[in-house]
């Protein structure tokens, strides 16, 4: 059986929709790390400190895009296609009407590693490029989804994956007890940040031993 692997733009979908969902994960993990001393908001007028307020909402959404990511990554079958399409329409409708709506307010900020981007124009460009993009590859892949047969795991999937559960002792030590956007508060950050990344490799189809 022919080992199935993404091709190239399936896996800059793939890498940009994980991107996408960065926004949750980091509240998701830093909520229930850091504690009530984090405080957290999102362009849908939700927020909250700590695991109070809306924190249901990075929680359930980081869920949703690992399963979308799973979908991807082990097979890019049915009914991924449809989820990974309407995931990008929803982000580009979004991001022309809050563009169109809050121009001023519609900006990607981060205050622990000072990141502050307006994503007046950016945003609209890049989530309706990406849009474009999932509409091209459902077109070409969708006669070739039929019957293909989902990766195996291999132990390089099983070594990412508890990597990715290694670093969650290091990130609560760093985030609960480190100073409020201090180096340890940004230590933490960029590690969250790379987990998530991590999950990427985790969910790789990787070729197994012959």
């Amino acid at each position: 059986m022919t080992h199935w692997k993404p091709d190239r733009l399936l896996k800059l979908i793939l890498i940009w929709t994980s991107f996408t969902f960065i926004i949750n994960w980091l509240p998701a993990v830093r909520g229930l790390m850091d504690g009530p001393t984090y405080t957290w908001g999102n362009f849908f007028g939700m927020g909250g400190s700590g695991i109070s307020g809306d924190y249901w909402f990075p929680v359930v959404s980081s869920f949703a895009g690992i399963g979308l990511l799973y979908l991807g990554w082990r097979g890019a079958r049915q009914p991924f296609h449809w989820l990974i399409l309407a995931w990008h329409l929803f982000l580009a409708g979004g991001a022309i009407w809050f563009a169109l709506q809050y121009p001023d307010q519609f900006r990607f900020r981060g205050d622990t590693l000072g990141i502050d981007i307006s994503l007046s124009w950016l945003g609209p460009v890049l989530f309706g490029g990406f849009a474009l993009l999932g509409i091209r590859w459902v077109i070409t892949d969708l006669p070739q989804s039929r019957n293909r047969s989902k990766p195996e795991w291999t132990p390089k999937n099983k070594l990412f994956l508890w990597i990715v559960i290694g670093m969650l002792p290091l990130q609560f030590v760093l985030l609960r007890f480190g100073e409020p956007h201090g180096t340890t508060d940004q230590i933490g950050v960029l590690l969250t940040i790379t987990q998530w990344m991590l999950i990427n490799a985790a969910l790789y189809p990787w070729a197994g031993r012959k």
